[in-house]
Parts: C-alpha cells; sequence; structure tokens
C-alpha cells in the first residue's frame, strides 16, 4: 500500500516533466555501463522517482536504527575503557543524595554517529539493489568500478591542501595553536579514527553525491540547478555543528561551498572517487592532526587551535583551495 501511495503521489506529476526533457538526456538502455555518463547509469534499472523517495527513507531509517539500537549501546559500553573518552559528571539529587553520573561523551558520541553511517551504507545498498535492480558500485562510477588510485589523488591533493591552510594560519597567529599529543591517546584513537571516518565520509558521498546526484539527475537538466539542489541538503544537515557558532553565515556557505566542489568534481571525473578521497582528507585531518575546542568532532588531535579562523577567511580559504585542486586536475582538458 506504501509503494502505491508513493507511485500515485510523486511519479505522475514528475514523469511529465520528465518527458519534457531534453532529448539529448534520453540514452539507449542498451547502451554498456562504460559507454555511459555518471548522471546516465541512473537511467539503468528500475528508475521511477518513487523509488528514489522510498530509498532515502529506507537509508534514513537504517542509520537511525543503526545509531540508537547498535551505535549508542556499543560505544556506551566500551567508551569507559578508552583513554581519550572525555569523562563528564551529571549529578542528580534523590532525596536530598548526590548521584553522581559518568557519561564518557566524547567517546560516545563519535563511535555511535560513525557506526551509524555503516547502516546508512547498507540501507543504500538495499535501495539500489532491491529498489533499483543495479549495482551498488554504480553509484561510484558509470561501469561500476573503483579506482583507488583515483581516491588516492584526491585524498593526497586535499590533505596537502589542509596542510598548506594550517601552516598559513600558523604563521600568521601561532599563539592560537597548542601543543596536544598525548601518546597513549591518540595512537588506542588512531585505528578507530582510520576505520571510522572513512566509513562516515564514504556513507555521506554514497548518499548525495551518489544516490541523490544521479536521482536528481533524472528529472533536472541544468547543471548548475542539479548541483546547487544536491548541495543545499548536504549543507543543511550540517547547520546543528556547533562550529556555526563561530558565525553562522559564513559557516554555512562554508559547508555548502564544500558540497558544490564535491558535486562538481564528481560530475567532471564522471566518477565518485575523487569525492571519497577528498572528504575522508578533510575528517581524518581535524580528527588527528588538527582540531578546536567547538568541533562536533571531538578528538585527541595533536594539535588544539584554541581560538578558530575567522569565518570570513575559512571561507575565502575554502573557494581558493578549491578552485586551486579543480585546475591542478581538470585544468589541462579545458585549455586542451
Amino acid at each position: 500500500m506504501l509503494l502505491k501511495i508513493l507511485k500515485f503521489t510523486c511519479l505522475g506529476p514528475i514523469e511529465k516533466f520528465r518527458n519534457r526533457s531534453s532529448v539529448l538526456m534520453r540514452i539507449n538502455l542498451s547502451t554498456p555501463f562504460h559507454d555511459r555518463s555518471f548522471l546516465q547509469i541512473a537511467h539503468t534499472g528500475r528508475n521511477t522517482v518513487w523509488r528514489y523517495v522510498l530509498g532515502i527513507l529506507l537509508a534514513i531509517t537504517f542509520w537511525f536504527v543503526g545509531y540508537v539500537y547498535v551505535g549508542m549501546p556499543i560505544a556506551t559500553a566500551i567508551a569507559p575503557y578508552l583513554p581519550f573518552s572525555r569523562r563528564e559528571i551529571l549529578s542528580t539529587e534523590i532525596e536530598d543524595k548526590f548521584d553522581p553520573i559518568v557519561v564518557h561523551s566524547s567517546g560516545i558520541s563519535y563511535i555511535s554517529s560513525h557506526i551509524a553511517f555503516a547502516f546508512l551504507g547498507i540501507g543504500i545498498l538495499v535501495a539500489v539493489k532491491l529498489l533499483h535492480r543495479r549495482p551498488m558500485l554504480t553509484l561510484i562510477s558509470p561501469d561500476a568500478s573503483l579506482r583507488g588510485k583515483r581516491f588516492l589523488l584526491g585524498f593526497s591533493l586535499w590533505f596537502a591542501c589542509a596542510c598548506l591552510q594550517t601552516l598559513m594560519e600558523f604563521l600568521l597567529h601561532p599563539t592560537v595553536f597548542v601543543w596536544n599529543f598525548q601518546p597513549l591517546n591518540w595512537l588506542v584513537f588512531l585505528p578507530l579514527a582510520l576505520l571510522l571516518t572513512p566509513i562516515q565520509t564514504s556513507g555521506e558521498e554514497l548518499l548525495f553525491r551518489g544516490y541523490l546526484l544521479q536521482g536528481m539527475g533524472l528529472i533536472v537538466q541544468q547543471p548548475i540547478a542539479l548541483i546547487g539542489l544536491v548541495s543545499l541538503p548536504f549543507a543543511l544537515v550540517h547547520f546543528n555543528n556547533p562550529e556555526m557558532g563561530r558565525g553562522a553565515l559564513w559557516i554555512a556557505l562554508t559547508y555548502f561551498l564544500m558540497a558544490v566542489f564535491l558535486t562538481v568534481i564528481t560530475l567532471k571525473d564522471n566518477r565518485l572517487e575523487l569525492a571519497l578521497g577528498v572528504h575522508a582528507a578533510n575528517n581524518l585531518f581535524v580528527v588527528l592532526l588538527v582540531n578546536t575546542p567547538d568541533s562536533v568532532l571531538q578528538t585527541p588531535a595533536i594539535v588544539l587551535q584554541q581560538v578558530p579562523t575567522d569565518p570570513r577567511i575559512t571561507l575565502a580559504g575554502m573557494l581558493i583551495f578549491t578552485l586551486g585542486f579543480y585546475h591542478l586536475l581538470f585544468g589541462r582538458q579545458r585549455g586542451g
């Protein structure tokens, strides 16, 4: 019954719009995977819009279940044994008796939230396989392949950008950076970060630059509109982060710019690996090397930047480095 309702309410008006779309976007469904673009691959399998609506709901449900029923219990059980987990004491008064409750907030938050993204990925897998009847890897590339070199290229280049930007900030304001390295905490956290952070970033990329981008590409033919519509939800889900307190407008624009950048390089490269690498590098740099007190990711990073950079400078730096990244990888293609 739910499938019929979604099909009736969502499919009808959107199908009329699709029928009027450009002939150039219509492709022969017999075309091999390797001859299609990243967006055209969405035309394979079963691609009606109600399936995408249901698929997103399914992915979110998996994420919620993973967070509440798997991530939180696991994190609560192991956080007290993790040396890097910040301990907070909450007090309650019952019949004039002080009852302290110790909460390992940072460890619980990091582990539970990141485990949830593994379930988000499972939800997307179920949606692609059962609702759309096509390979999961078509969310990464039109030929359903995974190129590790493209991932490493995106990772290494963006990691270098993050290092360069931090070095510039250190030269301008050296006193705001303090040495925070605690060997035991960092070494215990390292394997968790290397495992869980790529799971989190990959889950977001598969959802936004994979599933949502290909789905929206079925009905939105104008490239700028498509990029904007896909980037906006990514920015919105980050608006609850504590970093917004630095300056809501500028940080919101920074999140949106990052989303636009990841979408553009995905479309330009015709694959998702670059975005996967960039996102993983960005978050690993924060959680392992240089973090801030107001970060949503509270981790035992080696260096602590006590005073975050002016959000306007952060936005300008993001713009410069995204343009530089794009030029290094794709500038020659345009010039040729």
